[in-house]
Formats: C-alpha cells, sequence, structure tokens
C-alpha cells in the first residue's frame, strides 16, 4: 500500500550520502549557525487509521447514481445498503510515519509540519490538498498548537512551503497531531530529537468528506450496475504525499527538511475502519 523511500537532508556527512544527494538532485548542503547540522528525515510508510465501510459508502453513493424507474432509488438503495449516512462521518485518516535523526551535540524540537497530498494524481479529477501546523513547545501547559498559515514558509527554492500550494483544496486535508498513545487523542505538543540521537514521529492526518466524496463519485458512477445489484464495489484511493518538517534549532533560527514525493493507494476495507 504505501513504500519506504530514505530523502537525506540538506546535510551531508559522508560520501555516500553525497552520492545519493547528487542523485536525488539535492543541492550540496551546509553547516547552519552555530555550527548546526539539519537532521535526516526518513519516510517509512503511511498507514490508514480510520474508513468508512463499503456498505456505508455504498448507501451514500447508490440513491445518486442508481437508475431506477419512478424515483425508486432511494428505496432500492435503502433495502439494499441501509439508510444514507450522514457524509460527516465518512472522513478517510492515515498516518504517516517518519524517522528522524539528530546529528548534533544539543537537542532539536519539531516545530512545524508541512503536509500536502494529491488524490488520484494520475487522473482528470486529482484532488490537491495541503495543511500546516505548528506545534507547542515543550513544556508549554494549555497550548494547543494546530493551524498555522504563517508558519511554513521557506525562502529557499529547494524547499516546499504553504505557498507552493496556493491551488490547494483548503478543505481536502487536516492535520491533528502527532500520535502516540493508542488510547491517547493526536497531540500538538512538540517531540525533540535528542543529541545525536534519533525519533519516530507518527503524524495524523485526515481527508475530509466535502471534497474526498465529490473524487470517489466517479468510481461510483462507474459502478453503477453493481450498486442496483447490491454489490459493494472496491473503493481506492491512489495518493502522493510530499511536505517539509521544521526544527527548533534555538538561535540558530529554524531547520527545514523536506520529504516526499511518495506515491501509494489507500484500499478502503470493506469492514470499515475504527481509529487506532
Amino acid at each position: 500500500m504505501s513504500h519506504r523511500r530514505h530523502w537525506s537532508s540538506l546535510l551531508v556527512v559522508s560520501s555516500l550520502s553525497l552520492a545519493a544527494c547528487a542523485q536525488l538532485g539535492l543541492p550540496e548542503p551546509s553547516r547552519l549557525a552555530g555550527g548546526i547540522q539539519p537532521p535526516t528525515l526518513t519516510f517509512e510508510q503511511a498507514t490508514l487509521a480510520r474508513a468508512p465501510s463499503g456498505a456505508q459508502l455504498a448507501a451514500y453513493f447508490c440513491p445518486d447514481v442508481a437508475s431506477v424507474p419512478f424515483g425508486g432509488a432511494t428505496l432500492l438503495c435503502q433495502g439494499l445498503f441501509g439508510g444514507r449516512p450522514d457524509p460527516g462521518n465518512l472522513d478517510v485518516s492515515f498516518d504517516v510515519h517518519f524517522r528522524a535523526a539528530n546529528p548534533n551535540q544539543v537537542p532539536l524540537p519539531l516545530s512545524s509540519l508541512l503536509a500536502a497530498v494529491t488524490v488520484f494524481p494520475a487522473a482528470g479529477n486529482q484532488r490537491l490538498g495541503a495543511a500546516c501546523v505548528s506545534f507547542c513547545a515543550p513544556g508549554s501547559p494549555g497550548c494547543t498548537g494546530g493551524p498555522d498559515p504563517n508558519a511554513c514558509q521557506s525562502s529557499s527554492r529547494d524547499i516546499h512551503s504553504l505557498a507552493d500550494y496556493a491551488a490547494a483544496a483548503a478543505p481536502l486535508l487536516s492535520v491533528a497531531g502527532l500520535t502516540g498513545d493508542p488510547s491517547q487523542a493526536p497531540s500538538m505538543l512538540a517531540p525533540q530529537v535528542v543529541a545525536g540521537g534519533n525519533l519516530e514521529v507518527v503524524a495524523r492526518m485526515t481527508l475530509q468528506p466535502a471534497e474526498l466524496l465529490a473524487v470517489l463519485r466517479q468510481l461510483a458512477v462507474q459502478s453503477a450496475d453493481e450498486l442496483k445489484r447490491g454489490h459493494m464495489p472496491t473503493f481506492a484511493i491512489p495518493y502522493r504525499l510530499e511536505g517539509t518538517v521544521w526544527f527548533d534549532a534555538g538561535a540558530a533560527g529554524r531547520v527545514a527538511v523536506p520529504w516526499g514525493p511518495t506515491e501509494g493507494t489507500f484500499v478502503l476495507p470493506v469492514q470499515g475502519l475504527s481509529v487506532l
């Protein structure tokens, strides 16, 4: 469903990583003020965390796409799949897994995260969404963090910033925060990568129904005959993900490390999936 790729930061710490940067077309990296070196960021995978069931999607689309004489689509579809669900409950959430490694002798907290997603990237009905969130500094009780259109900006042409996605459909993508303990809601408290250490970072993101259902409708139209026979079609969402993570280097300023692009497909399970 997803694949693993490694993107070097703007730092080269060995001849091997220099060769990797050359292959990726990245500019030769340099140290920041105070001798701070940008961390490396490894994208690991994207995994589904929440999805509507096939029956819910069929019940939602069937009355609109099934052609039944005398306006009988609503009754037919209700008998086959149940009542039509509230579209607000048909969001799809997923977790993006990174691993950050800090080569410095000082800890580097995460400052902000930019994520951009294109669903159905190879199709005419593709949708682009982008979101930027700022994290609360460690030891900031009561801070909620959250969306911040002013945080994810960069003057470098080699770093993705929010301004690069001005055409994005604002309602499509949101970032709920970072996940850790499965029993707790995503958090906006910034984790920090300890000096000389590494950290797994998992960001919970959501594809909002308002835009997502408009894209999936085309799949439902193509499956109208299956729906009329009571068959649930397979709903799959091809995607492309990319973005930037900023780290707080104190007096040296913020350190931006790009990630992606990476591509894959979310296949929505027939039985649905609850938030992990």
